[in-house]
């Protein structure tokens, strides 16, 4: 065979790879140059939304996957109105028109709420979610997406929001070294509010604690103060948890948990036991709750399987896996609580 013969050879042989090569990605389903919306509930830097925002995007980066490019939306929906949200909602649908990104992944539930029915119009495109709170099946019940067994089924998939209410409450018993009385939650009547008292309720219930659990809910900051005193002055509670996400501040604003930390504590003088970490940072006491970073990050890592091509069917929705040990001394020294060496060394992290 002549030189020539050779490399022309040699070209059929490289293109004939080339050809293979690509036609195995293409059945895979890999997603190799695709753009990833991340939409969040909240605004930029919520102590919920933030960690679980970069975890999925860091996940994401770390998958291998070349030329993914990404896009960010936050609906920051705990201090605007349900007009400007839903102008911002009918904006992001135009863009998953028009840009067909290769996968959406959302950040708690209002973005899960707003956005999952368009995805599931859009044949070949992905939605992966992260910390919802809400029932699933309530979901499901208005646009199908899961089979008879739970599993999925269409286009969407994700980590549901474990909040670990047991184990709180087991270490609260510990740190009070006797069993608990009464536990009071104190809950904001917006959405996310509800949709947390309904989760604590669910994952109480059928546990030894589900008697043992008071629920008030608040409307406005006056509600609030009101609440705090009763709570405070009830010698039956033995703690309390803070789930006031977005309260009236009675001048067509909003307060958040960031503003009514201060006047909750002062008026309580019991562990307050966070539903997260962050709220550890503020000034609770703390506890045993979910690592929203990890929750995230497993979102993300979903969402890396589903772009490389894995069927959707061997990707089940998930609770969150991890949960986080913090306490905040300055809080316990407040309180008056000493914590022992045993319960000292399960701490993953001390907050002053």
């Amino acid at each position: 065979m002549s030189v020539q013969g050779f490399t022309r050879l040699m070209f059929r042989f490289a293109l004939f790879s080339l050809v293979a090569f690509l036609f195995s990605v293409s059945s895979l389903g890999i997603a190799w140059g695709k753009e990833v919306f991340l939409v969040a509930s909240y605004h930029h830097g919520d102590m919920c939304g933030q960690p679980q925002y970069e975890a999925a995007l860091e996940a994401l980066r770390q998958s291998g996957i070349p030329g993914l490019s990404f896009r960010g939306y936050y609906l920051d929906s705990r201090r605007r109105t349900a007009q400007e949200i839903d102008k911002d909602v009918e904006a992001i649908i135009a863009d998953i028109r028009d840009l067909k990104p290769a996968l959406v992944l959302t950040i708690d539930d209002l973005a899960f709420a707003k956005l999952y029915r368009e995805v599931l119009g859009h044949k070949g495109m992905f939605l992966v979610f992260t910390g919802l709170n809400r029932s699933i099946e309530e979901y499901n019940s208005g646009a199908p997406f899961l089979d008879d067994l739970g599993r999925p089924n269409r286009n969407i998939t994700g980590v549901f929001e474990y909040l670990f209410m047991r184990e709180q409450m087991e270490m609260l018993e510990v740190l009070l070294e006797r069993p608990l009385n009464k536990v009071a939650v104190i809950y904001s009547q917006d959405p996310v509010g509800l949709i947390l008292k309904d989760q604590i309720n669910d994952e109480l219930g059928e546990s030894l604690y589900g008697d043992r659990v008071q629920f008030y809910g608040v409307g406005s900051y006056d509600e609030v103060l009101e609440v705090a005193k009763t709570v405070g002055s009830d010698e039956s509670v033995d703690g309390w948890i803070p789930g006031t996400m977005s309260i009236g501040n009675g001048s067509g604003g909003y307060m958040t948990m960031s503003e009514l930390v201060g006047p909750m504590t002062s008026l309580i003088s019991k562990p307050d036991l966070a539903l997260n970490s962050s709220f550890t940072g503020l000034g609770f006491y703390g506890g045993v709750s979910v690592d929203f970073y990890q929750m995230g990050f497993q979102a993300g890592l979903m969402a890396a399987r589903l772009l490389k091509g894995h069927p959707i069917g061997d990707i089940p929705i998930e609770d969150a896996r991890a949960s986080i040990i913090a306490v905040n001394r300055g809080r316990l020294a407040e309180l008056g609580i000493p914590l022992s060496q045993e319960l000292s060394g399960l701490v993953d992290l001390f907050l002053d």
